[in-house]
């Protein structure tokens, strides 16, 4: 039998899967949609999001279970939105990593021919063409779930009937190391724990095989982020959301909540037989507050 753990039943009163809103990105207004140049032109990403879940059949009950899943794919040739993180240790604000369209140029793949699929060993699915050159699948929209990442993403995600992308794919997953976040606030009317302005959290997490780690604070109003700072965790075992992360955000910003989110992820370029530069990347995400 598998279930939630007492700590995800308590967080499910908490946080916002929502928040995989549109935030702030900068397109680059006067490039030429040609494909081949030296920026990337499509990306394809692949997010799970997890929670403690238990088998109370094994003999180690406790793992992180996939609750939530969604697909997104972006083509702009040569003016894809940027996703780059800062250096090892660093952190910048207002970088999207929740895409919500494929930015000012965006514009349908060539070559499509129907409904643009993803499949991976395990699964498939239809994309949703959401707007100009932006695809979306939200796979287990309204069913929260424990699966293991396995039983999700083995062989990684591919694109199936993508006209000129058919085919591209993403990494395969690593598991999903165990994230524990300290020094939530307690909200005695409500019930449940908050990221208070100025509280001094702490993601710490488990070793991984993950390519890289990162840690975003977001600052949301009806599931989207008004403003955000994302740290490059590479490398670290740790995160302390103190004084200087909180010193670029805007405490006077009226907000619903405050979100930590802790990512790691895998990418790859992948070159199409047309020339386009795909990033693919595959991400697994753990998220202080959860809520339905």
């Amino acid at each position: 039998m598998i279930g939630l753990s007492a700590r995800s039943a308590a967080l499910l009163g908490a946080l916002s899967i929502g928040a995989l809103g549109a935030g702030c990105q900068t397109d680059k207004d006067d490039a030429e949609q040609t494909g081949g140049g030296p920026d990337a032109d499509a990306r394809l990403l692949t997010d799970v999001y997890s929670w403690e879940c238990i088998d109370y059949e094994a003999e180690d009950p406790y793992y992180q279970g996939v609750f939530a899943q969604v697909i997104s794919l972006q083509f702009a040739p040569d003016a894809l939105p940027s996703m780059r993180l800062p250096s090892p240790g660093g952190c910048t604000a207002q970088l999207n990593m929740f895409p919500e369209n494929a930015g000012s140029l965006g514009t349908a793949i060539p070559d499509l021919s129907g409904d643009v699929r993803w499949e991976t060993d395990v699964d498939d699915g239809v994309f949703s063409e959401r707007s100009a050159g932006f695809y979306k699948d939200d796979v287990f929209e309204d069913n929260r779930t424990c699966n293991s990442i396995n039983n999700v993403l083995l062989g990684g995600t591919r694109l199936v009937n993508a006209g000129a992308l058919d085919g591209v794919g993403t990494p395969n997953p690593e598991d999903i190391p165990s994230v524990d976040f300290s020094g939530l606030s307690y909200n005695d009317s409500t019930g449940v724990q908050t990221i208070e302005w100025g509280d001094a959290v702490t993601a710490s997490w488990e070793a991984h095989d993950w390519d890289q780690v990162w840690v975003q604070v977001r600052r949301e109003r009806e599931g989207v982020a008004w403003e955000s700072v994302t740290c490059n965790a590479t490398g670290l075992d740790s995160f302390s959301l103190g004084d200087d992360v909180w010193g670029q955000l805007d405490e006077t910003l009226d907000v619903e909540q405050n979100q930590l989110y802790v990512g790691f992820q895998r990418s790859e370029e992948v070159i199409t037989a047309d020339g386009y530069k795909v990033e693919a990347t595959i991400r697994a995400m753990a998220v202080a507050l959860v809520q339905d």
